[in-house]
């Protein structure tokens, strides 16, 4: 594995401000976005009416840069947030960074 990689979670709405600051507590993360984004699902039937008749769930994506030695302290940071919601998260490999 890469020395960092971007560790990208989807959280619900109302889980938002929790993750912001768990993640702003974290002295190993310097930062990360935030943008909304709508998920779809062929399993919809676990989504509200509302969320069933538009199609998607509404959720927040966070992207965080993080050396990979570091990742089971974010995740078991976020999994005292989440309580009894799974999280969807995934690691993407980061071949270089820095500022230009």
């Amino acid at each position: 594995m890469p020395d960092q990689v971007i560790f990208t979670v989807n959280v619900p709405t109302e889980l938002k401000d929790e993750v912001v600051d768990t993640l702003m507590a974290l002295p190993n993360i310097t930062g990360f976005n935030l943008k909304t984004i709508h998920g779809y699902s062929k399993e919809h039937s676990l989504f509200d009416v509302a969320e069933q008749v538009e199609g998607y769930r509404a959720y927040f994506q966070f992207e965080v840069l993080i050396f990979a030695i570091d990742i089971d302290k974010l995740t078991a940071s976020l999994t005292n947030v989440c309580h009894h919601t799974k999280l969807k998260y995934w690691l993407t490999p980061v071949l270089a960074s820095g500022h230009i």
